[in-house]
């Protein structure tokens, strides 16, 4: 398992896909290590959700919602 964070990101063709990906070595952290996996949508429509069961103690109200 390698996950710690994961990020997404739409490009709509391989064209942005190179300037995607240049953009990102450009920005290459320090420490740590970036895997960037490229995959069409038709690889992406066959991808499998597996969830567990839901969490019960998770707040989802706007009770402390604070508008400025």
């Amino acid at each position: 398992m390698i996950q710690e964070s994961v990020y997404s990101k739409l490009a709509l063709n391989s064209t942005q896909v190179v300037q995607i990906v240049t953009d990102v070595k450009k920005a290459q952290p320090e420490k740590g290590i970036v895997y960037i996996l490229s995959i069409t949508e038709k690889q992406y429509s066959k991808m499998e959700i597996i969830s567990g069961k839901s969490v019960g103690n998770v707040v989802d109200s706007d009770e402390r919602l604070l508008i400025l």
